[in-house]
């Protein structure tokens, strides 16, 4: 992946930009919020270090071309209300894992599926992807279908795939194709 400035992509509501530090406390404040983060599988930050990490690492991969991670905030006010993202870049394989999170009070409103048309025209196009992945715990029917309606296909159910809140999960592998990809 070889890209020197980090794209802003804009949709008619939403603008995806490059994470920044007024961020920060967006991110805290979003690790807390248990309806949020129930199936996220990350502890909720206790500081604003461990908020900085996040934009650190958001920072990182898309500088060592192993992704990239935009805040989205709507086209009238620059403020976070959630991120969204490809990593675990493999550039040989051509595959990447699609991972996102939104404000509570953002549920419902179209904006993911509206993310989701620019983030996926940027893999299959700019990124050259041929397989984006999102692993989904199964309990999170609301991400379930989101990605379906994406066009994302379960493939199947990695067992005990992860620890969290000192319980085995399982986990959702799904996926989308470009040659499955309805292009906009």
């Amino acid at each position: 992946m070889q890209i020197r400035a980090f794209p802003v992509l804009n949709t008619e509501r939403l603008c995806l930009r490059s994470p920044v530090e007024e961020d920060i406390p967006h991110l805290l404040k979003i690790s807390q919020d248990e309806d949020v983060m129930r199936y996220y599988g990350v502890e909720p930050y206790k500081s604003m270090l461990e908020a900085r990490k996040e934009v650190d690492w958001m920072r990182r991969i898309f500088r060592e071309g192993k992704g990239i991670r935009w805040i989205i905030t709507s086209q009238d006010k620059p403020e976070y209300i959630g991120d969204i993202g490809l990593d675990k870049y493999i550039e040989k394989h051509r595959r990447a894992e699609l991972g996102f999170k939104l404000k509570k009070m953002y549920w419902r409103q179209g904006i993911i599926t509206e993310a989701f048309s620019k983030v996926l025209c940027y893999g299959f196009e700019e990124m050259r992807l041929n397989r984006i992945e999102a692993l989904v715990d199964p309990r999170n029917e609301a991400s379930m279908k989101l990605l379906e309606k994406a066009g994302f296909k379960e493939e199947g159910v990695l067992r005990d795939y992860e620890f969290e809140k000192e319980e085995f999960i399982d986990l959702v592998m799904t996926s989308l194709l470009k040659k499955e990809w309805p292009a906009p």
